[in-house]
């Protein structure tokens, strides 16, 4: 094998030391490969196939899925069948379960480079907004002391926004992730100074929670990956009661967390941090995970995200438009501040740029697609950038007046248009590709 399929294999083993199935996106984030949903790992997956057969290993890449699933699709067990026959595939998983991977030298993961050995805990809050609340509280000193007696500093707490109280569209969704250090104090100390009066003027929340420790990073979930706690965490969720999860937090089993490390998330400010956060929307597991070298931007209101599927995006600015630009309205009569680019999750993207104004009376929305279909439509940023490209050519050609960066201001048949034509070329991108990749 290269020294890339062994990276592979010892990712793999490392998953299987904790008794994990894996995504090939995951995979593909961990040994920095082009294309996370799987193309083209497949010959560099049957080598290492071969290669623990001849050994007498148990099959690693049986424990390989697509998200979601427990067994690997239709397509890889054809070749899991050439190389090992008509196998009982749960059985060939369990069995690379049970291996000792720290016995075979060359496949032994490094210990460092994955989030393993970290504790998860499972909580409730009434939002979730770590860049004003930089921490957890507690009722009393008893309660703090029991969670500390019973995790270790650096525990992934995860937030699911309780059923009763907090933003409609987050109720009993699993929302965020904190990082918690074992540094304690008065809640008053890692919360700012508005949220504190705001939370001291409300009577339900006036004088609790104030036994508090402190935060020292976070991961916002994106939108789309946002699942009910009772689905993502069945049994952590289903064997306490809500009111003791929020007092209390709870621990999350090892298989459940492995859950909660498929979802993408991208990492934002805790109250007091001084370090800077990265934006990159991954997975869990990739933003815990030793960094990789990020190529630096090369264009303004650049966010980097993993490869991977994507969306194109049109965002639009809602409000007065002619108060914003400081013009009369007849001269911004139907058209509209707009964005365009590419993201796996375009209202994370929303959200990221909506961070940076001040709460007021505008806002961005997503504009397109609407609907957002459940699976981002092409296969990578090669194939988005051509959409993008198409869009921002026809905004220029057709007249739009360009704001700056990549915003614009368009009216509204024109954003129509800008949608179809960045639509259309992706697509031919993406037939483009397939074509060259499997020609007739």
């Amino acid at each position: 094998m290269d020294t890339l399929q062994f990276e592979i294999a010892r990712f793999l083993a490392a998953k299987a030391l904790h008794k994990r199935r894996t995504t090939y996106q995951q995979v593909g984030e961990a040994v920095g490969w082009n294309h996370p949903t799987g193309r083209g790992l497949g010959r560099n997956l049957e080598v290492i196939l071969h290669y623990l057969a001849d050994r007498g290993l148990p099959p690693l890449t049986t424990i390989l899925v697509k998200k979601g699933e427990r067994h690997p699709a239709e397509d890889a067990m054809a070749y899991i069948r050439s190389a090992l026959g008509a196998i009982d595939i749960e059985a060939a998983q369990q069995e690379v379960f049970a291996f000792d991977w720290t016995s075979v030298p060359e496949l032994a993961p490094a210990t460092d480079t994955l989030p393993d050995g970290r504790q998860v805990w499972l909580t409730s809050f009434w939002g979730f907004d770590p860049a004003s609340w930089g921490c957890i509280g507690f009722a009393d000193e008893a309660r703090r002391a029991r969670y500390l007696s019973n995790s270790k500093p650096g525990t992934l707490v995860a937030i699911y926004v309780t059923k009763g109280k907090g933003p409609e569209n987050m109720r009993g969704k699993v929302v965020g992730v904190l990082e918690i250090s074992h540094e304690i104090g008065h809640a008053q100390e890692f919360i700012s100074g508005d949220r504190w009066a705001e939370k001291e003027r409300d009577q339900d929340s006036r004088g609790k929670w104030l036994y508090a420790v402190k935060a020292t990073r976070a991961w916002r979930i994106v939108p789309e990956d946002w699942r009910r706690v009772e689905e993502l965490f069945p049994q952590a969720y289903r064997g306490s009661n809500a009111e003791l999860i929020g007092a209390n937090g709870v621990p999350v089993s090892a298989d459940e967390a492995a859950e909660l490390y498929e979802l993408d998330v991208y990492e934002v400010p805790v109250y007091g941090q001084t370090e800077p956060v990265d934006p990159t929307i991954q997975t869990l597991e990739s933003a815990l995970s030793p960094s990789r070298a990020v190529r630096p931007a090369s264009r303004p209101y650049w966010v980097g995200e993993t490869n991977g599927p994507k969306h194109l995006y049109i965002l639009r600015l809602v409000g007065n438009i002619g108060a914003y630009l400081g013009r009369r309205d007849d001269e911004v009569e139907d058209k509209h501040i707009i964005k365009v680019g590419f993201s796996k999750s375009p209202q994370a993207r929303r959200d990221q740029i909506q961070s940076a104004y001040p709460r007021g009376a505008f806002h961005w929305e997503v504009f397109k697609p609407s609907p957002q279909p459940d699976t981002a439509p092409y296969a990578s940023a090669e194939i988005a950038i051509a959409g993008e490209d198409a869009m921002k050519k026809r905004l220029v050609e057709d007249g739009a007046e360009v704001l700056g960066g990549e915003f614009f201001l368009a009216d509204d048949n024109l954003i129509y248009r800008i949608w179809a034509a960045g639509s259309n070329a992706a697509k031919a991108a993406q037939d483009g590709l397939r074509n060259q990749q499997f020609p007739e």
